[in-house]
């Protein structure tokens, strides 16, 4: 329902009083825009000339992060309902044992599928730092900023996705799986944290590299223009002499 929406629908449908799309939709949503930014830059930079050696390797990736940003776009639905289903389980009468126990096994179920979708979600976008790092390093020059982007949003959408999954520990009465989600979650959130620092340092050093070479153009073009005054200078000057010594 919500990956067939227009973006005015679904920026409409997320500010209403309803509880979906929440955050976990949103989230899955800027992991397909970090995505589709990395195919972007990777599309932008085959059949460009003086990146022939990469041009392969770009459709590659251009593909896969297509296909993953698709993938997320699902992931909208897939949270959008594991939220109503733990929801509408929380609902479920609990008069008798029978009733009780079927509630639970219910809540079980739908917090499951509330904690591992975005966990999910946040594993998937992780590895696409990968594709990044290289798709920024090897791409177009002209389409950096738009790799470093596709960083931002992929961070953004792991940190948010794992605050979902964070928000479910307190409800998972299993110790041995809650301590196993969390090691996972510390994993991806270390793994991200550092990709991100590191592909965005290639980025700022990139720029300054590019800020050195235009610097040392204009210093050679600044050099030359008065080397060429100078000779134009001196050319006048003994011109003027030369006209004195007529005159005597």
């Amino acid at each position: 329902m919500y990956k067939q929406m227009t973006l005015e629908d679904f920026v409409s449908a997320t500010s209403s009083s309803k509880p979906v799309p929440g955050g976990g939709s949103v989230a899955a949503l800027t992991a397909a825009n970090g995505a589709s930014l990395i195919a972007m830059l990777c599309n932008l930079t085959v059949g460009k000339k003086g990146y022939e050696d990469h041009w392969d390797k770009m459709k590659e990736v251009a593909d896969i992060c297509s296909k993953k940003a698709q993938d997320f776009l699902d992931v909208i639905e897939k949270d959008s309902k594991a939220f109503n289903d733990y929801m509408q389980a929380l609902k479920m009468p609990k008069g008798d044992k029978e009733e009780i126990m079927a509630r639970e096994m219910c809540i079980a179920s739908a917090l499951y599928d509330a904690t591992f979708v975005p966990l999910q979600l946040a594993r998937q976008a992780e590895k696409l730092f990968e594709y990044a790092d290289y798709a920024i390093s090897f791409g177009n020059k002209m389409a950096t900023s738009d790799g470093a982007i596709a960083v931002l949003l992929l961070k953004s959408a792991i940190t948010s996705a794992l605050y979902n999954v964070k928000i479910n520990l307190p409800s998972i009465e299993n110790v041995a799986i809650k301590q196993k989600i969390v090691a996972l979650m510390d994993q991806v959130e270390q793994s991200a944290n550092q990709q991100e620092k590191t592909i965005l340092e290639k980025v700022k050093m990139s720029k300054f590299l590019k800020w050195l070479i235009a610097t040392r153009e204009f210093l050679i073009y600044f050099s030359n223009t008065l080397i060429l005054r100078k000779k134009r200078r001196n050319r006048y000057r003994k011109k003027s002499w030369q006209t004195a010594d007529s005159f005597f």
